[in-house]
């Protein structure tokens, strides 16, 4: 098995591209910020394709079903997880359709967790080509690529949620 050392240096530059662009990306939702609608919407959608399609591609030899279902019951868990960790906590729906967020470490938390978890799954695959035909690392790997897509939708399920609160306080 190669050392971690042997791992990180033949790692392609842009794999550490795209991590720096995540992480980038992460601290810009460390401050209060306005967002679209639209925009709220579209890193989940993003996300959970992205996680879907590696975990199907990977693990094709041990079943889309086994697979997919093991991605669904991530993505459930990271909805069902949102409940306790209530993300995002400052959420604010202005008048024109867009939303204030307030800062939070947590979006980049979920990026660079993503970005792990692809990251771990290719490297184990490289090393040891079979896992992709092993029913157990398919559904840890799919659990695990679901879990964020699931946490990301859930965040933002609560950010359109403040929408219907706002024309409810309006109406009273």
């Amino acid at each position: 098995m190669p050392s971690p050392l042997a791992i990180l240096s033949h790692t392609p530059a842009a794999v550490w591209a795209v991590l720096a662009v995540l992480v980038l990306l992460g601290l810009r939702q460390t401050r209060t910020q306005r967002v679209s609608a639209a925009r709220v919407g579209i890193v989940p959608a993003l996300v959970g394709a992205a996680s879907l399609a590696s975990a199907l591609h990977g693990f094709a030899g041990a079943g889309q079903l086994l697979t997919g279902a093991c991605w669904a019951a991530g993505a459930a868990s990271g909805l069902v997880c949102n409940r306790a960790l209530d993300l995002p906590r400052r959420v604010r729906a202005n008048a024109d359709g867009s939303f204030t967020l307030g800062g939070s470490i947590a979006p980049l938390l979920l990026f660079v967790g993503v970005f792990m978890v692809r990251y771990v799954v290719n490297v184990a695959l490289a090393i040891q080509p079979s896992l992709a035909c092993d029913h157990a690392a398919a559904a840890a790997a799919a659990i695990a690529y679901g879990l964020p897509a699931g946490l990301l939708a859930a965040r933002s399920r609560k950010i359109w949620a403040t929408r219907g609160r706002r024309a409810a306080l309006a109406a009273a």
